[in-house]
C-alpha cells in the first residue's frame, strides 16, 4: 500500500468517526431537547397546583379564622360567666 492510499485510509476513517460523532450528538441533543421540554412541562404543571392548593388555603383561612374566633369569645364568655 502507497503512503498515499494509507493517508486515504486514515482520513476515510477520521470522516467516518467524526460523523458518527456528530450523528450521536444529534441524537443525544434530541434527548436534551426532550428532555427539556417534559421538564417545563412538570414545572408549568406543578406551578398550576401550588396555585390551586394557595386558593384553597386562604378559602380556609377564611372561612376557619372567623370561626375559631367566635368559639374563643364564646369559651371566654363561659369562662367569665362562672367566674
Amino acid at each position: 500500500m502507497s503512503e498515499y492510499e494509507e493517508a486515504l485510509s486514515v482520513l476515510k476513517r477520521m470522516e467516518l468517526h467524526q460523523l458518527q460523532a456528530l450523528q450521536m450528538q444529534a441524537e443525544q441533543l434530541a434527548l436534551v431537547k426532550a428532555q427539556m421540554e417534559r421538564t417545563e412541562s412538570k414545572v408549568q404543571e406543578s406551578i398550576g397546583l401550588q396555585r390551586v392548593a394557595n386558593n384553597r388555603q386562604a378559602r380556609v383561612i377564611y372561612v376557619a379564622l372567623p370561626i375559631l374566633f367566635v368559639a374563643l369569645l364564646y369559651v371566654l364568655y363561659l369562662l367569665f360567666k362562672h367566674a
